[in-house]
């Protein structure tokens, strides 16, 4: 019959090895952003095609985003927006992938280029 010590050790070691499977299943296996696909907008003759991808990017898996116009028309404006920044803007050109990691707020938009008005904003991330 096994004793209280060694019934104590037994349940201390199966604890120990179960806490270690979760913490390598949790480390191994990445967060994925509520926001992640791929999202159409549209104003006039302009549109334009976002992407949000996660991506190991840095050391660790992080959110990507994507924003390319599929039709152009004469006043579209198409610009990324990080933080109330303007950090890409274009006529017609893609974007390209760009890190959207902790600590950036990214949204794409449709933009009237003679006005500047906004005509959509598609996901923020």
């Amino acid at each position: 019959m096994p004793t209280h010590r060694t019934s104590l050790r037994s349940t201390v070691a199966v604890l120990g090895a179960g806490a270690a499977i979760a913490l390598s299943t949790v480390v191994a296996t990445p967060a994925f952003a509520a926001n992640e696909g791929t999202y159409h907008g549209n104003w006039g003759s302009c549109a334009a095609t976002e992407e949000i991808q996660l991506q190991y990017v840095q050391g660790g898996y992080h959110d990507q985003m994507e924003f390319f116009p599929t039709t152009t028309g004469a006043n579209c404006g198409f610009r990324l927006i990080n933080n109330g920044n303007i950090i890409w803007a274009s006529s017609g050109a893609g974007s390209g992938w760009v890190y959207d990691g902790p600590t950036n707020y990214m949204c794409p938009q449709i933009y009237d280029l003679s006005t500047g008005i906004v005509k959509w904003q598609g996901v923020c991330n």
